[in-house]
């Protein structure tokens, strides 16, 4: 099992194929919303449930608004021997087992908090959403 020198920062950056995906799924529910045979005080209820689903995902998944992961720092502990999140608040937690690890897309969730922060590949430089990806293999092995 090799040891892991460099801790990975995750200062993100605004993703562009996030906003387009959160823009198609809004949009198109809204559409479908059109097609539905209601009443019109029941489209328009739902139609504020979408645009508040919609303020609140761009709030706090694309713009990272108060959101407790954004800025956190992975890094290997040693003596633990598995991969530790720091937040910028300074408390270290674990990660949970079960992360979404794809080429494009990486989903972090962990121990304590309900919130997962969402990575799409343009988020991050290349080199940090490589580490990142060795990273989150690296804690499956572990559990």
């Amino acid at each position: 099992m090799s040891n892991f020198i460099v801790p990975v920062h995750l200062e993100l950056y605004f993703s562009k194929i996030f906003t387009l995906i959160l823009i198609i799924l809004h949009n198109g529910t809204f559409l479908l919303l059109l097609f539905l045979i209601l009443p019109f005080f029941i489209k328009i209820f739902i139609s504020l449930l979408i645009i508040i689903s919609a303020l609140y995902t761009t709030r706090k998944h694309l713009l990272y608004i108060n959101h407790p992961l954004y800025g956190c720092i992975l890094y290997y502990d040693e003596r633990l021997n598995c991969i530790k999140v720091q937040l910028k608040s300074g408390k270290e937690v674990n990660i949970v087992h079960n992360n979404y690890n794809y080429p494009h897309l990486v989903i972090l969730k962990i121990d304590g908090y309900f919130d997962r922060l969402i990575i799409f590949k343009d988020s991050l430089d290349i080199e940090t959403f490589r580490y990142l990806r060795v990273y989150l293999r690296h804690t499956k092995n572990l559990y």
